[in-house]
């Protein structure tokens, strides 16, 4: 079932949208239908993207991150204090 209802849209912006709908080849209020569903579920769509966004951020302050390891840099037995190795690790 179909419902009339007038609404007040800029002349500008309706000048397009007239256009576009003879570019498209179908009638103006099928066009303004579908922008209007468009609009809508986009409006859904960022709902529901900031309700991940919020949990997630829930989540990440319940589990604290694990403290990064540091690499420990040890060296084989066979190079400790050998001084060329100093030497090219100084020149890097």
């Amino acid at each position: 079932m179909k419902k009339a209802k007038c609404v007040t849209i800029d002349t500008s912006i309706l000048a397009e949208a007239e256009k576009e709908a003879v570019r498209r080849g179908v009638p103006f209020s099928t066009l303004v239908e579908e922008a209007l569903k468009l609009y809508l579920s986009i409006g859904r769509l960022e709902e529901r993207l900031a309700n991940i966004e919020t949990l997630l951020k829930q989540c990440l302050q319940k589990e604290p991150r694990p403290a990064e390891a540091k690499p420990s840099r040890q060296e084989p037995p066979q190079l400790g204090g050998n001084a060329w190795v100093e030497i090219l690790r100084r020149r890097g």
